[in-house]
């Protein structure tokens, strides 16, 4: 069945593109190449400071309280003793004992951003500590890479990896997800990756085998049953239909097949347009309270059961809430695992408009006696928009 509703998303995907380039028209001639991005690096330098490392963190507190407002925990957190990952501009820094002070070493992947824009994040930590100029940087061998779409959260990855010492999970206000190890140097970005609680995870290692070996651990984790997403169908088409509508596309040149830039009309008329194709229009009225989980199973069941709660004056700083009500719930009948290649399970429930705050979704089994077991519970806050993990 998730065969048949992917093909027809991809069907409706074809007509909403075509559509796109129809609006656009006369503008895909004045469209302009996309510049290639700078190549990868690890880009590092190692200073002196005549300060204690003590000093070196009071003085570094100053400086981000200043400019992101946000206290040094959150913005310098410490991975291992006298490691620590930037979250601002996602700088490795390594401090190290010396004669009449400390050395540090700063590394960062370019990740496509000029060497110059990372040097200057560099200086900025070297001058807030007194450090020795000028600096001397090195060009060392990219990261490896892998990459993959998952149905899984940044709660996920922590718990794929919460055994694991080296391997720590940071706070951070530019990724749903991310996890740091400082030696071996490697990280983990999880972000959304579009629709349907999808999200794109890139692995970064000194090697290709440890890269794809962290990826198989986070990948093998979300196997298991549960709930690997939650969303609402109708914010999903609505952002969907307001990002095709915004700023512009990229579309292939017909000419030579590369991706080109292409100017978008006005963006109201734009979204008009879209909206007015009956196909959209027909899904439109479809998603209007609709609101989807991804789940795995461990085998089949004669019933499953998603049961949605809202939970009253929720406090995300203590995780206490003042009551528990109950929205709706949902059953499928006779469900079966999907292979393991395959994306997971997909359960609606509609539901009356649901306010921002906190939900908590509950999926539970029935046999053929009747006794309910409980497969997963999360509990996610929800801003109106998108669903994120608590």
């Amino acid at each position: 069945m998730d065969g048949c509703v992917s093909a027809s998303r991809c069907a409706s995907s074809r007509r909403m593109l075509l559509l796109v380039a129809a609006i656009a028209g006369p503008s895909l001639a004045q469209a302009q190449a996309l510049v290639s991005p700078p190549p990868n690096i690890l880009l590092s330098t190692t200073f002196r400071t005549p300060l204690r490392y003590e000093e070196v963190l009071t003085r570094l507190g100053s400086y981000y309280q200043q400019q992101v407002g946000r206290i040094l925990p959150l913005t310098f957190p410490e991975i291992v003793p006298q490691r620590h990952f930037e979250t601002w501009h996602d700088l490795f820094v390594h401090f190290e004992p010396a004669e009449k002070g400390m050395s540090i070493t700063v590394k960062r992947p370019t990740e496509g951003l000029s060497s110059r824009i990372v040097k200057s994040w560099m200086l900025d930590i070297s001058g807030r500590v007194d450090a020795s100029l000028p600096l001397e940087f090195k060009e060392e061998p990219p990261l490896q890479t892998v990459e993959a779409d998952l149905f899984a959260s940044g709660r996920d990855m922590m718990r794929a990896f919460q055994m694991d010492k080296a391997m720590k999970s940071i706070p951070t206000w530019e990724h749903a997800g991310l996890m740091v190890s400082a030696a071996p140097l490697s990280w983990i970005m999880m972000s959304p990756a579009g629709l349907h609680g999808v999200h794109h995870v890139k692995v970064e290692a000194e090697s290709l085998a440890a890269a794809r070996q962290i990826l198989a651990r986070l990948t093998q984790e979300v196997q298991k049953p549960g709930i690997y997403g939650a969303y609402s169908e109708e914010s999903e088409l609505r952002l969907a239909i307001h990002e095709m509508a915004a700023g512009g596309q990229t579309a292939p040149d017909p000419a030579s097949g590369q991706a080109v830039y292409v100017p978008s009309p006005d963006e109201t008329y734009f979204e008009n347009k879209l909206r007015s194709d009956p196909d959209l229009a027909r899904r439109s009225a479809a998603a209007q309270g609709q609101f989807t989980i991804r789940c795995r199973l461990d085998r089949s069941y004669p019933k499953v059961t998603a049961s949605w709660s809202e939970l009253t004056g929720y406090s995300r700083a203590s995780g206490r809430y003042e009551a528990e009500r109950r929205v709706g719930q949902s059953s499928i009948a006779g469900p079966k695992p999907p292979p393991v290649a395959a994306p997971p399970l997909t359960l609606r429930t509609k539901l009356p408009a649901l306010r921002a705050g906190a939900y908590r979704i509950r999926l539970e089994s029935e046999d053929n006696d009747g006794a309910h077991t409980r497969i997963d519970e999360r509990t996610y806050w929800f801003d109106g928009k998108a669903f994120e993990e608590l």
